[in-house]
């Protein structure tokens, strides 16, 4: 089972799930859920499926708060209408610290010696499941695991999941996040009850945002930086604290400053940006890079398709879009972008070189595949 210790960091890099005391923008997965248990209807093991960020994890912390919370959240359940428990604070204190008995949280365990998160979930860390099953309820009630997330387990990982879900133990309840559940095991799927996650509306990211500036006394980030957070965050309120924290909107204009040179980039500014991006510790900024131009790259392709002109956030954007057009037909930006999209991931799986990676990334973009 995962510690979570305060020394340690969110495996995120964000404000971690477990503090959650308010889900804003899910409410029809709220409803789904409690209906369900109202009706006595919920299934042992709930997949909790949707884009990254959107508050999958938060909702699995809020829903095990309110089934500990409650004697009969059967009961409970039929005149809830959301799931927040913010009168308990003793409950609240033992989720926070994870220290709550019948709570147990799965994830890519610490790596202490490489001061990193492990790559994946292990079989022994869901073989740990079993244990903790076979143990009498601390406080006489419910059991509740959080698989956080399901991606992130290997093969035999996932068939050691499997058995436990085949056989589930009495007041038990798993709650399993997944970013893409379509790449699990068909068996995993169809033991669950599926809860649909929605990418989160510009109106709920930029509240939020608010929210946890103010929360961390943080004032630095004007309107005009949180709108363009806003916009680049996909409805993933996690990408945007994440493009906060990292200060990606830095990343975003050096990556338009170079788009802007078409179809001759400078090789001395290209070579500068790839440079420190590849240097000790700035992994998070080649990954942010890595997906901005994706998505840029994909934005150029929908507005060749549809002649649609996305939001643009900095000053020659909009030129660059029409001048990158101009060049060549859809079909070769389509092979550009997923080009791009192929060595950024080669990169990230098998720990390739980073600045290699954007300087072909661009050259792709010059040249053409």
């Amino acid at each position: 089972m995962f510690e979570f210790v305060d020394e340690l960091p969110d495996i995120d890099g964000v404000r971690s799930p477990r503090f959650c005391r308010e889900l804003v923008g899910q409410d029809a997965a709220v409803s789904h859920f409690l209906s369900n248990l109202a009706q006595s209807k919920l299934h042992h093991a709930c997949l909790l499926t949707g884009p990254k960020g959107v508050g999958k994890a938060s909702f699995a912390h809020m829903a095990a708060r309110f089934m500990f919370h409650h004697v009969d959240p059967v009961f409970a359940a039929k005149n809830a209408q959301n799931m927040s428990v913010l009168d308990d604070e003793r409950l609240g204190k033992q989720i926070e610290q994870g220290s709550h008995p019948d709570l147990m949280i799965v994830t890519r365990p610490w790596d202490s010696a490489k001061e990193r998160f492990k790559q994946a979930i292990s079989v022994d860390e869901v073989r740990k499941i079993r244990s903790f099953f076979n143990l009498s309820a601390g406080m006489g009630g419910w059991r509740i695991c959080i698989i956080d997330a399901a991606d992130d387990m290997t093969l035999n990982a996932a068939n050691a999941l499997l058995k436990i879900l085949e056989e589930p133990p009495p007041k038990s309840l798993f709650l399993i996040v997944s970013h893409q559940s379509g790449s699990l095991l068909e068996t995993i799927r169809s033991r669950c009850m599926k809860i649909a996650f929605q990418p989160l509306k510009y109106a709920h990211i930029q509240h939020l945002m608010q929210q946890s500036i103010e929360d961390s006394s943080d004032n630095a980030a004007s309107s005009q930086s949180l709108a363009a957070i806003s916009h680049l965050s996909r409805g993933s309120i996690g990408r945007a604290l994440h493009i906060h924290d990292t200060n990606g909107l830095e990343v975003y204009s050096d990556m338009v400053k170079l788009l802007r040179q078409f179809p001759s980039i400078k090789a001395d500014m290209l070579h500068e940006v790839a440079e420190r991006m590849s240097k000790r510790n700035t992994e998070h900024l080649f990954a942010d890079m890595g997906e901005f131009l994706q998505q840029w790259l994909h934005q150029l392709a929908r507005f060749l398709a549809k002649g649609q002109m996305p939001e643009v956030i900095f000053e020659g954007e909009e030129a660059a879009i029409q001048t990158m057009a101009s060049h060549r037909p859809l079909e070769a930006w389509v092979d550009v972008w997923e080009k791009v999209t192929e060595l950024f991931d080669n990169a990230k799986r098998l720990n390739l070189d980073r600045k290699q990676t954007i300087l072909e990334s661009f050259k792709l973009i010059q040249s053409g595949v």
